[in-house]
């Protein structure tokens, strides 16, 4: 019969802590992935994100983030990514060109397995009570893009 030893209540207890200390950030307003199946992104697949009733206010910075795997088989990536501000009557919507791997051969972004990519999108004030809704989708020749896990979005207040 096998007998683990479970670890002192005390240290778990602190361990859960220091993780939400640490993950904590007062800033962001909005944090979410949306994962794609398969890891093949359809050109037909626009992803949407809402954040009904925003609870803070100020200068908020969206952030396009998406994962890539040794699957993704392109240098760069393009995407077409929209926000709307209903309550505020805002549109914004650009094409994203970014390097997956740049002119020298490095690659951009964080990670080993998985390499995220993190791509500023636009500064906006909001108001509190405002309702943001997003859709990205990938603006590439090809249909089907193989080798992007995730796609998300973090919504962060500035401090300025």
């Amino acid at each position: 019969m096998n007998q683990y030893k479970i670890a002192s209540p005390y240290i778990i207890y602190t361990l859960l802590i220091i993780h939400f200390i640490s993950c904590g950030n007062r800033n962001t307003l909005f944090h979410e992935y949306v994962a794609i199946d398969n890891e093949e992104w359809y050109y037909d697949d626009s992803l949407h994100f809402e954040i009904d009733s925003v609870v803070i206010s100020g200068n908020l910075t969206t952030i396009l983030e998406f994962r890539t795997s040794a699957k993704y088989p392109y240098r760069n990536i393009s995407i077409v990514m929209e926000q709307s501000i209903r309550n505020g009557n805002k549109h914004i919507q650009k094409t994203i060109a970014y390097e997956i791997i740049d002119s020298k051969g490095k690659k951009n972004g964080e990670g080993i397995t998985y390499i995220t990519h993190q791509i500023p999108f636009c500064t906006t004030n909001i108001n509190t009570g405002d309702t943001i809704d997003i859709n990205i989708k990938h603006n590439m020749q090809d249909n089907m893009l193989p080798g992007i896990t995730d796609v998300g979005v973090l919504i962060e207040k500035n401090d300025n």
